[in-house]
């Protein structure tokens, strides 16, 4: 009885699995912040990101970005007019805290806006985006920089 019942439950689970809405990714992004990368999802249509890592280009330093993201799935159609719902375009609006130590050991704060945007291809509980930002910094000074790269996140 107990072989019978592991049988059934193997062969039920991985369809009740694949059938799931998973609302959390956690994963890695290669870039600028290279580091941690989550996402939650609130919707069908929109999710909150976040980064946490390092800059390896240019500017050394930690960033944690937060976004809010507007997601497009089924906007990008294959040749016969079907939606392809694996692949999520989005565009993101939010914000960037990065810390750098000086030479003197002072520590810069800067805080900037970021709006931009990317895509993800889905497969089973995995992603893998790509995406692009421009941000503009508030603090200390006004400037201009631009972060993205990309990464992967599983779901669950």
């Amino acid at each position: 009885m107990k072989r019978h019942f592991v049988i059934v439950l193997l062969i039920i689970m991985p369809s009740v699995l694949l059938g799931q809405n998973y609302k959390y990714g956690l994963g890695v992004i290669l870039g600028s912040p290279t580091g941690l990368s989550g996402k939650f999802m609130i919707a069908r249509k929109s999710a909150i990101a976040v980064h946490a890592g390092w800059s390896l280009i240019g500017k050394t330093g930690l960033h944690i970005t937060g976004d809010y993201q507007f997601l497009f799935p089924g906007i990008i159609k294959h040749e016969d007019g079907t939606p392809m719902e694996n692949v999520v375009p989005y565009f993101g609006v939010g914000g960037r805290f990065r810390f750098k130590e000086k030479e003197n050991k002072d520590t810069d704060f800067h805080l900037g806006l970021r709006f931009g945007g990317g895509i993800e291809y889905l497969i089973s509980r995995f992603g893998i985006f790509l995406e692009l930002y421009p941000v503009v910094d508030i603090l200390p000074e006004t400037g201009f920089d631009f972060e993205g790269g990309v990464g992967g996140r599983f779901y669950f």
